[in-house]
């Protein structure tokens, strides 16, 4: 979840900020529900024809001395979408476990992203990957913002091609094949020529 989506901000955006030096200590679990028209702009950021309802649930803690803030959680939501091949109304359930991790850049480094990176310049060799509770989120400004955490992890699990149950596309969707397609030559096949016609000789 390294990349953030670019929400939009305006008075209809979603967000639950927190103060990020309160993460894991003062504030261990939150319960996040976008109000109606919340959920009115969710669904037209990520283009479907309704969210009817979304909630998520999550807990909060401090890892590696403190440094990191580990955010695991749960989301559940009903959306309502058209299927691609009728353009009739579907109506699914998503729900998902999701984790993320944070830290303040200026305070800490992470000490295993940082023995990754020295052994990295001792061998010379490919860039290693980091594993993402090594490679946490930066804090920006001292604040967290939950809501964009659900966010991103919702926009992963609604399906952008969905087909209602027992739609078929059309037989004119699929593409005629005309002609076979050409069999595959032995690639020593040339070889074997070349020594039956000059082997001989």
């Amino acid at each position: 979840m390294n990349d953030s989506l670019n929400i939009e901000k305006d008075e209809r955006h979603w967000h639950n900020e927190i103060d990020a030096g309160r993460a894991g200590t003062e504030i261990e679990s939150v319960t996040l529900k976008p109000d109606a028209a919340q959920l009115e702009w969710l669904a037209r950021y990520f283009e479907v024809d309704a969210i009817r309802n979304l909630q998520a649930d999550l807990h909060l803690k401090r890892e590696q001395g403190g440094m990191v803030i580990y955010i695991h959680g749960h989301f559940a939501a009903d959306i309502d979408q058209q299927c691609v091949v009728t353009l009739e109304p579907i109506s699914t359930h998503i729900a998902e476990d999701f984790e993320a991790w944070y830290a303040d850049p200026d305070q800490a480094v992470s000490f295993s992203k940082a023995k990754q990176q020295k052994e990295l310049q001792r061998q010379h060799g490919e860039v290693p990957i980091i594993p993402e509770q090594d490679d946490p989120e930066p804090v920006i400004n001292g604040k967290i913002d939950l809501a964009d955490i659900v966010i991103q992890f919702v926009s992963l699990a609604i399906n952008p091609y969905p087909v209602k149950e027992g739609a078929s596309a059309p037989d004119s969707d699929i593409p005629e094949v005309k002609e076979p397609a050409p069999e595959r030559k032995n690639p020593f096949a040339k070889l074997q020529e070349w020594k039956d016609k000059y082997g001989k000789e």
